[in-house]
């Protein structure tokens, strides 16, 4: 599905006439969103939304925007010995990156690939980019704790993590 969203997300920006691109990506949203990629799947949970919620909440961007942003720097944030095998699959699988490198390498490309791509499409990455500024970063990491649940993610997420992964997004 990843591949699928990329491959016709640029087809979409450089054509959004391009119907056969638009259903396709269309079809990727739908699978994405109703839980059938998830079943036999390990854990997971939508870390990256929770904290964007509050991003788009108190600020006027778009929940895209707001994820192109913060997902790099939480995956940057959650590598370790027990994230590692997660990160290799996906560089591997998603971006083609050669399976017989270091793990650490692939997982570290995996993160960088992840961040080019979003800045391929001509999607801002950093939050100053949009208009945010540290200015209310701590309320929002406080927000995000209390209401999102992201101490029970994969990996789990508490307030200091939080501030640090909106700070790193700066």
């Amino acid at each position: 599905m990843l591949r699928s969203l990329m491959a016709n997300g640029r087809k979409c920006i450089e054509n959004p006439e391009d119907y056969k691109a638009r259903a396709e990506m269309m079809l990727a949203c739908t699978y994405g969103c109703n839980g059938i990629l998830a079943l036999g799947n390990s854990e997971s949970g939508w870390p990256c939304h929770g904290i964007e919620h509050a991003l788009s909440a108190y600020y006027d961007i778009t929940h895209g925007e707001g994820l192109a942003i913060i997902t790099p720097r939480w995956m940057k944030h959650i590598l370790n010995e027990h994230t590692l095998p997660r990160f290799v699959k996906y560089g591997v699988n998603v971006f083609g990156i050669d399976v017989s490198l270091d793990e650490w390498t692939i997982a570290n490309k995996a993160i960088e690939a992840t961040y080019a791509f979003f800045e391929s499409i001509g999607i801002p990455m950093h939050l100053r980019e949009v208009g945010i500024d540290e200015s209310r970063l701590d309320e929002m990491a406080h927000h995000i704790a209390v209401n999102e649940g992201l101490e029970n993610a994969y990996a789990a997420l508490i307030e200091k993590d939080i501030k640090e992964i909106l700070v790193a997004s700066l």
